[in-house]
């Protein structure tokens, strides 16, 4: 009988350290924002919402919604192209995509490369707009609009696992073949090859949102990450914020926001 009960003792402790790992896991926090740098946010703003789509937002002229993701516009002289960087694109999808490059590039975009269709996935093309920044048009009819944030580092799966381990998000593969994380409606995708720092691009950063800031960065300071502006307080149009400023892998520039 003491055999059997310690042998069930031992179950139930190799049962506990299987789902202990499952407990701990990080919360997955919404993806808030992109930020871009041109040098006329109304401008560019009003650019996107006819070109892009997007609903402006009240009192703001800086910024676009698409569903839950906003895209916001800083002004900047400087910047350059967002190809590169560790934050290298981002993604919009649409019923028409060979129409809707045909728009762009009467709009003023450049095409970089022309729509294509890519087996398994779906139809992709790659313009950048007149301040630099590199988008992805993708024809993906199960997800329209805000599609995806295309990060840039060498190697991706250090990138992903950072990622998840500091802001959650759901490990999946994108039409079951890129592998990914995903926040909400909005994938993140990690290429392999060699970036810059994003700060000072046409794609300065992107953004989590967070119930508790301080709390966040006192659990992110815990587990080494680089805290490049502590929090602080913002009042805007819409009202107060509070953010923060971090470092992620290979320089990426990551703003956390608690509204």
């Amino acid at each position: 009988m003491r055999q059997c009960a310690l042998v069930g003792v031992a179950a139930l402790v190799a049962l506990v350290g299987l789902v202990g790992p499952a407990r701990a896991q990080t919360e997955t926090l919404p993806f808030d924002h992109v930020h871009l740098t041109v040098p006329d946010p109304a401008q560019a703003a009003e650019w996107y919402r006819k070109n892009i789509g997007g609903e402006p937002v009240e009192k703001m002229s800086d910024r676009l919604r698409f569903g839950p993701t906003a895209i916001i516009f800083s002004k900047g002289d400087k910047a350059t192209p967002s190809v590169g960087s560790v934050v290298d694109h981002i993604s919009f999808s649409f019923a028409d995509l060979d129409a809707k490059v045909k728009d762009l590039e009467a709009a003023g975009a450049k095409i970089i490369t022309p729509v294509r269709d890519m087996a398994g996935l779906f139809k992709l093309g790659f313009v950048e707009d007149p301040w630099g920044v590199r988008l992805e048009l993708v024809q993906d009819a199960e997800q329209l609009g805000f599609h995806h944030i295309h990060l840039r580092g060498p190697d991706p799966e250090v990138m992903l696992t950072w990622y998840a381990e500091k802001f959650g998000g759901e490990r999946a593969k994108l039409k079951g073949r890129l592998d990914a994380l995903k926040y909400g409606p909005v994938w993140v995708l990690v290429q392999r090859g060699e970036a810059t720092p994003s700060a000072g691009h046409a794609i300065d950063h992107t953004s989590w949102l967070v119930a508790s800031l301080d709390a966040k960065i006192a659990e992110l300071k815990g587990k080494g990450v680089t805290v490049t502006a502590e929090p602080r307080q913002l009042t805007l149009a819409t009202g107060v914020v509070h953010v923060a400023f971090i470092e992620g892998p290979v320089g990426a520039k990551i703003e956390l926001v608690q509204r």
